[in-house]
């Protein structure tokens, strides 16, 4: 039991820093594209937020099948998420002190002499910390959430079969 726990930990971190790259890909490449119609704007929120759903899934699936509880399965699925969003805002953060960020070059660590280099660094923490627990609540919540409804949804079409496939 240990060890899958720790897979789902580890799933989380690398989905993490996974999302931190592909939201930037978003916001960067699709973003300035033109979305007018409603179609083409539901398929952007779909890659938005779609890409939640690939990690959790088979975490749901496979907690359920081993576990057969549906409330580990919810745990499962919002723990990963959480821990997801743990790394994603870890990996900002490692990312502006030694990457840098064009637009914040006072928040690179070469630029701590500057004079407004812990002020910045307070602003940023700040709103990244808001930003992290807002995001928590929908990692726990709908991670609970997607959790229990998969799971469910896997048992009862399990229990229905006489032999495996």
């Amino acid at each position: 039991m240990r060890q899958r726990w720790l897979i789902y930990i580890l799933v989380g971190v690398v989905f993490g820093v996974f999302d931190f790259y592909y939201q930037l890909f978003l916001v960067n490449d699709l973003l300035h594209m033109q979305w007018g119609s409603l179609l083409e704007r539901l398929v952007l929120l779909m890659l938005m937020f779609g890409i939640f759903l690939i990690p959790v899934m088979p975490i749901v699936l496979y907690e359920a099948k081993i576990s057969r509880s549906i409330w580990l399965s919810a745990l499962a699925a919002a723990g990963t998420w959480s821990v997801s969003i743990i790394a994603y805002y870890l990996y900002n953060v490692a990312q502006l002190a030694f990457i840098g960020d064009p637009s914040w070059p006072g928040l690179h660590i070469s630029s701590r002499n500057d004079p407004y280099f812990w002020l910045n660094w307070q602003s940023m923490l700040s709103f990244l910390l808001v930003d992290n627990i807002i995001w928590m609540v929908v990692a726990l919540v709908g991670g609970a959430t997607i959790g229990l409804l998969l799971s469910t949804l896997y048992l009862r079409l399990s229990a229905g079969k006489s032999h495996p496939l």
